[in-house]
């Protein structure tokens, strides 16, 4: 078993768990349904997590994942960064329904959206960072420029407590994602 063999099984493991954690949540919320306060933004912002440890997944196969062509330990540990954020993500994605207050799904997304949302845009300014590094240099692609449009949407969500951006933002990162989902070809 070679190094990208070894990688890929190491970073399966950790956005596998990330995956496990959320899914479990969801159970969890789902076995205690009648006495949660549901929220379809919660679970519209869950959802996105799934598709972008999805989209992180592809692009582990297509070969984009920097971590699996690592040419030192230092670059590999810097590369295990993304799968990382992708747990946490997941994680902090749907509250624990095993306390009280985990119950009120959108008490704990207002308490708990300036940790989440940090995540989520820590982890695409990293993709965005990696891209740039593989390439040697910004090069405004469809992707980049996707990037950066999900970066601005996601900005004011550290600050502003509206639900109605928080909606806003939610769809419009939902549609970048899901597009570039829909565009990725097999090669």
């Amino acid at each position: 078993m070679g190094l990208r063999e070894h990688s890929i099984a190491l970073i399966s493991v950790i956005v596998g768990l990330g995956l496990t954690d959320l899914l479990g949540n969801f159970n969890r919320l789902m076995r205690f349904r009648r006495e949660v306060r549901w929220d379809a933004l919660s679970l519209a912002w869950a959802l996105i997590a799934v598709l972008l440890v999805n989209n992180y997944w592809w692009g582990m196969y297509q070969g984009y994942v920097a971590a699996t062509s690592a040419s030192s330990a230092g670059t590999f540990l810097l590369g295990l960064s993304l799968p990382v954020m992708l747990y946490l993500i997941c994680a902090a994605a749907l509250p624990n329904a095993r306390t009280a207050a985990g119950r009120d799904m959108r008490q704990c997304y207002l308490a708990e959206s300036r940790y989440f949302f940090a995540l989520v845009l820590l982890y695409i300014v990293a993709t965005l960072a990696q891209t740039v590094i593989v390439n040697g240099a910004f090069r405004l692609t469809l992707p980049m420029a996707e990037r950066l449009a999900i970066i601005g949407v996601l900005v004011p969500l550290l600050w502003v407590k509206r639900v109605g951006y928080h909606w806003f933002a939610s769809l419009a990162v939902l549609a970048v994602i899901a597009d570039r989902l829909f565009e990725q070809a097999l090669h």
